[in-house]
């Protein structure tokens, strides 16, 4: 960039030598081509500009606005001249007979308007088709390739005054300062369409620019137009202080994406959604050494940056990330006052919480504009999204035709595209098996663990199909521990009850998200209203059972395992509609249970197992003769095959019932020190150590442990665990039959079945650790 300037000190400095050096030589040097001025060298910008005699307006403008020393040789500057012709019929389209009179009567917008065709640095030919920040002389063609004409944007001396506004910094109501910096002037070249993938360059400009035509095809196809206006040259002008471009149109002010909204009444209501996070940061390091006080950039938290004009990553020395302020920018999707009107009488109801924008929930708004930026660091143009190749920031694809986009509200700008909606379909989020969260004010619980989870935009995805239960608030606040939504300093918070701290505290985000997976499931279609079904969550090995309409979960079903237990787990559900038909990827429903369905936890299979010591358990003999067998150790089961490293190993244990074991105990190994006469245990009764080892051999066959077995699922009707599995025992193999409407096992060469007790549904007793099947008779 420092080339030019260099040559001209160099030739200036030989000139002056000359008259010394050589006179006795020539009195006429200028007369010698060896030692002419190259033809390139035409003096400043300023100065060329003046001898072309057709741009006095201009210039005057450059005078008025003081940026006669950038121009004229002080800086280094491409400028991109408009002739009087351009600029005469522009000022009157404006209103104006001259640019004194628009100069009196905005003079910052005549600042703004000079600015914008006067670019920091020199930018030749090739810079401005395809300019590479990063690479450096070594950059080979492959190199040139990598992203192609996507370096669009340039900086300009183009920059709107420091506001002065009161705002609250640090809790403190305070009156600061709020600066800008400087714009970025977009040039699309033909690179810049190549490396999109867009075969109709002209098209997809000419949809910004209607009126301007497309140079992108001249310059044996290495053309481009800067913002609004197209080039007349061949090449490049070389100026002593960089290089100069004539454009056939003055080129308007880009704004940020974040003032066009605020300054078009009809974007209001979406506007003032997105203002409602506004916040101040403070300015770069640099910027404030520079003024020598602090002032701020006004952000709007996790939200895109809209109102910042540069596009940088955040950090001081930011005018040096030329990778991301020369290409990267924001895409928005717009609504229009209209389109958001429409949408929120569709979507949201008062009898649902909801009677106005302003009502909703900081969380809902939040996620509502979201959804309206496209999730690409490049701006993207109307053919990729016709294409569909645009998703949003949640990972769904835009759905719209950007033809219906009327042509007032297609804006570039300095630091994205807005494209703006009159007419908006749902976003994704609020049509998918979620959206009842985002919809009515009774599942905010429900809303919160969502987001916390991480995984609300996966269940918006439409390239699958989910059943969602939506639990309720009332669910939440009547779940053991107590769970609540609460309002602090910084916002709304998930609260759950821990008896430890004797208080409500923050609910962690994985505590959220097993709630949220033992919610969802993408293994059906829908809820059975009649018969059976069982169905895997996204909670591995946690299910729902459905039985002739009602519902329950694998930890509530758990509750028919103690006698004491008198309510029915099963409980009615209900499908939430989306004005009468499913959602877009799935179907929700509400369900009707006093509190919110929870994973299983506890101690598990192999704990309630070793712990029994209560006849009315229908486990209670098989767990005598576990004991008897020399398997329990402390409050668990130990099994001689158990491998020591493995901790998270999962059973699947058949269990004969009290009643089948009584019933046929002379078949179980040490039955006649085990049992009386009539097939009562002796609780006393002590075996031989051959006796213990025949016992413990024949109760391990009723054991399949995934040390030994792969398995995905447990047993139930229509799962995929069935088949042949090797027993604790390691020397039998026990095989698990699915008939299609019942179960049974058999120990694999014996011809004697025993079926899984159908007083369960062949429901499994589902447990963190394995899971219980009571049998109606013994494995022999």
């Amino acid at each position: 960039m420092n080339k030019i300037y260099w040559q001209k000190c160099v030739l200036g400095g030989m000139f002056l030598l000359t008259p010394c050096l050589f006179f006795s030589c020539s009195d006429k040097l200028e007369d010698n081509d060896h030692y002419k001025v190259p033809s390139y060298l035409k003096g400043n910008a300023y100065e060329v500009l003046q001898k072309e005699g057709n741009y006095s307006i201009f210039l005057h403008g450059i005078d008025l606005t003081g940026n006669d020393g950038v121009v004229a040789g002080k800086s280094i500057v491409t400028v991109a001249a408009p002739d009087d012709e351009a600029f005469g019929k522009y000022l009157t389209e404006k209103g104006y007979s001259s640019i004194d009179e628009m100069y009196q009567a905005n003079p910052q917008f005549v600042k703004n308007l000079i600015g914008m065709h006067l670019m920091y640095y020199a930018f030749d030919w090739d810079k401005m088709v395809n300019f590479r920040p990063n690479d450096g002389d070594a950059a080979t063609e492959a190199d040139k390739k990598l992203n192609a004409g996507l370096f669009y944007k340039h900086r300009t001396h183009s920059q709107d005054a420091i506001e002065q506004v009161s705002a609250a910094i640090d809790g403190s109501a305070k009156d600061i300062s709020v600066y800008h910096y400087e714009r970025y002037l977009p040039v699309f070249s033909s690179k810049y369409f190549e490396t999109k993938g867009i075969a109709d360059a002209a098209a997809d400009y000419h949809y910004f620019y209607p009126n301007t035509q497309w140079y992108g095809e001249a310059h044996a196809g290495d053309g481009f137009n800067i913002a609004n206006a197209a080039v007349n040259d061949e090449n490049n002008v070389i100026t002593d202080n960089g290089y100069l471009y004539h454009v056939d149109q003055v080129i308007e002010p880009v704004n940020t994406i974040y003032d066009e909204l605020k300054n078009n009444a009809d974007y209001s209501e979406f506007f003032n959604l997105y203002n409602s996070y506004e916040t101040y940061t403070e300015a770069l390091k640099e910027t404030n050494q520079t003024l020598g006080y602090t002032a701020y950039l006004r952000s709007h938290g996790s939200l895109p940056n809209i109102a910042y004009e540069w596009t940088f990553a955040g950090s001081d020395k930011a005018y040096m990330q030329t990778y991301y302020l020369e290409s990267q920018g924001y895409s928005i999707f717009a609504p229009t006052n209209q389109a958001l009107t429409q949408f929120f009488k569709t979507f949201w109801t008062p009898e649902q919480g909801y009677g106005n924008i302003n009502s909703l929930d900081p969380l809902i708004k939040r996620y509502f504009v979201m959804q309206m930026f496209a999730d690409s660091k490049f701006p993207v143009m109307p053919t990729e999204i016709k294409e569909g190749k645009v998703k949003t920031v949640f990972g769904t694809t835009v759905n719209f035709d950007p033809a219906n986009i009327h042509q007032s509200r297609r804006k570039v700008c300095t630091n994205g595209f807005l494209y703006g909606m009159d007419e908006m379909t749902a976003p994704a989020i609020f049509s998918s098996v979620v959206a009842p969260a985002f919809k009515d004010v009774n599942y905010n619980c429900y809303l919160y663990t969502l987001d916390g989870s991480g995984l609300t935009s996966s269940f918006a995805a439409d390239n699958s199909q989910f059943v969602s239960l939506i639990p309720s608030n009332a669910q939440f606040e009547t779940a053991d521990p107590q769970m609540r939504l609460y309002t602090t300093i910084s916002g709304k918070e998930l609260q759950e009850y821990s008896s430890d701290a004797g208080a409500f505290v923050q609910m962690g985000d994985n505590a959220k998200l097993n709630l949220v997976n033992i919610h969802i499931s993408d293994q059906v279609k829908e809820l059975k209203t009649e018969g059976l079904q069982v169905v895997d969550t996204y909670a591995p090995f946690n299910y729902w059972f459905v039985k002739d309409g009602k519902i329950t979960n694998n930890a509530n079903f758990n509750q028919l395992l103690n006698p004491s237990n008198t309510e029915d787990p099963f409980v009615a559900f209900h499908e939430i509609t989306n004005a009468g038909n499913s959602w877009s990827n799935g179907k929700a429903y509400a369900y009707d249970a006093k509190s919110i369905f929870k994973r299983q936890s506890g101690d598990g299979v192999k704990h309630a197992l070793a712990v029994c010591n209560d006849a009315n358990f229908e486990y209670y003999l098989f767990a005598q003769l576990l004991n008897k067998a020399g398997l329990v150790s402390g409050t668990t089961l130990a099994f001689p095959s158990d491998d020591a490293y493995v901790t998270d190993g999962r059973q699947i244990v058949f269990v004969p019932t009290n009643e089948a074991i009584s019933t046929n105990y002379q078949k179980v190994p040490g039955y006649k020190k085990l049992f009386d006469a009539n097939g009562n245990y002796k609780a006393t009764a002590k075996l031989t150590a051959t006796e213990k080892a025949q016992l413990q051999a024949w109760v391990t066959d009723y054991f399949v442990s995934s040390e030994e077995n792969v398995f995905t699922d447990y047993p139930f009707l229509g799962s995929s665990c069935k088949g042949q599995f090797i027993t604790k025992s390691l020397t039998t193999k026990l095989e698990i039959i699915d008939d299609g409407s019942s179960l049974s096992v058999k120990l694999v060469g014996s011809d004697e079945v025993a079926p899984v007790d159908s007083k369960y549904s062949y429901f499994p007793f589902a447990f963190n650790d394995g899971c219980i099947h009571f049998i109606d008779g013994l494995l022999k």
